[in-house]
């Protein structure tokens, strides 16, 4: 199953020197209440309404101005100590602007830092996106509250190719003349899905690694950590083996006790999915453009099903995360069905062809007959119909046609180029001789060779 603001990442090192310049040079406690918005506010309004308008004249940057600007670099240099403590281990740092009064918060914060430890990044920062106004969190908080949407940008190395970016909210307030981080969740439910929920962010975790391979499980979870990074070596190979995209990243699996990790929500207990590849961006749909940047993926695992993950299973999603950079536009048959592919060629070498000859005479008989056409992206994953069958005997009825080298060509160009139906049908007719329309009817006729 596949599962998915301005700065494009946080200031380089000579913008960072500039602002810890700017610290010493401006009040890093300036207040800048709501009443004193008001007043503001007030005041233009009657300066507008009792006053000519003069010529214009060089002025002095305005209160609010200087309020805005100093509070942004109080911040900025808040999100840069946090930065910097994970990457040098250092605890007290990170904690140093947490808000002391907020024992509960204090604890999670200790609980992330050694998670971000942990995990090991080769880069991490935090910038400032925009200011959110929820009058619930003043009304909590007080007058000097400020709330923000947060970009992490940080890369995992081995993992993630090149940095990609996530989402947080944060509360800051004013206290004795500095800001506290006093709120780390208040903004989660206006957030893009699974911010806040990456595996660092849900309890304390141990990571097992691997070569090509992290597991992250929960904190004394070792034993069943060791046996899915073994399992997931083993599905690397069959991606390896049986689908010719040359891909040598890693596999970051998210194997904890938890309904929704990142984008994938398990929350059902009669859910049928065993696991998701929830995807990575390098720059967040509507940062730069719409659909944003996808950059990799992440496998999660149905907390349910962590007992009885084997290479199978993990090789369906590994043939996502090998994929997912490619694009994105493939249709979803396409993209289930390689992943299908490459776990059925796994099958088969263990269990014979008999096995996949048996599944394949039953999509035939019983799941084909369900459709009127190829699985539309649309409910492909809420269908009741046998849909990753379908799209499965597609794949395969492509690959006897054209040859897999060909198919994974045809996926690379589907994942770069269709980006509507037009699209698809003729990159499909250009690299097979048919569309969807005449694959499908292919397939209503189509009757397995043995």
């Amino acid at each position: 199953m596949s599962a998915t603001t301005p700065n494009s990442g946080p200031p380089g090192p000579r913008r960072w020197l500039g602002l810890l310049v700017a610290v010493a040079l401006v009040s890093g406690g300036v207040v800048y209440t709501v009443e004193q918005r008001e007043q503001d506010a007030d005041a233009r309004a009657t300066a507008t309404q009792t006053v000519s308008p003069a010529p214009p004249k060089a002025t002095k940057p305005s209160r609010i101005a200087a309020a805005v600007a100093a509070r942004r670099v109080a911040i900025d240099t808040i999100l840069l100590r946090r930065a910097q403590a994970v990457q040098t281990g250092n605890e007290a740092l990170f904690l140093a602007d947490v808000d002391p009064a907020n024992k509960k918060l204090r604890a999670a914060q200790k609980i992330l830092f050694a998670n971000l430890v942990e995990i090991g990044f080769t880069e991490l920062g935090y910038s400032q996106a925009e200011e959110r106004f929820n009058p619930s969190v003043l009304k909590a908080h007080g007058s000097t509250t400020y709330l923000v949407r947060i970009l992490m940008r940080y890369q995992i190395p081995k993992v993630d190719f090149t940095p990609v970016t996530t989402e947080l909210g944060y509360t800051f307030i004013a206290r004795g003349g500095r800001w506290l981080l006093t709120a780390d969740d208040e903004l989660d439910d206006d957030l893009g899905p699974g911010a806040h929920r990456e595996a660092w962010d849900l309890g304390r975790i141990e990571v097992q690694r691997g070569p090509r391979v992290l597991v992250v499980v929960e904190k004394g979870d070792t034993t069943r950590g060791r046996a899915i990074a073994t399992e997931a070596a083993e599905g690397l190979h069959e991606v390896a083996t049986y689908w010719p995209l040359k891909w040598t990243g890693s596999v970051f699996v998210i194997a904890l006790d938890e309904t929704e990790v990142r984008d994938a929500k398990f929350a059902d207990e009669d859910i049928e999915s065993a696991a998701s590849t929830g995807t990575t961006f390098s720059s967040l749909p509507g940062q730069d453009t719409a659909d944003g940047t996808v950059a990799g993926g992440y496998v999660v695992i149905n907390p349910n099903e962590r007992d009885r993950v084997d290479e199978i299973l993990l090789s369906h999603e590994i043939t996502h995360v090998a994929t997912a950079d490619l694009g994105g536009y493939e249709p979803l048959w396409l993209a289930e069905g390689a992943a299908e592919y490459v776990s059925w060629r796994g099958i088969e070498a263990v269990s014979g062809p008999g096995e996949v000859a048996k599944w394949e005479q039953e999509v035939v008989d019983d799941a084909v007959p369900q459709l009127t056409s190829l699985p539309s992206d649309a409910g492909f994953y809420q269908n009741s119909a046998d849909v990753y069958g379908v799209s499965w005997l597609a794949v395969r009825f492509l690959v006897q046609r054209i040859g897999l080298g060909q198919v994974e060509e045809l996926y690379e160009d589907m994942a770069r180029n269709g980006t509507d139906q037009a699209s698809r049908d003729r990159i499909l007719l250009s690299r097979t001789g048919l569309t969807e329309a005449t694959l499908w009817t292919s397939l209503t006729t189509y009757r397995p060779q043995r």
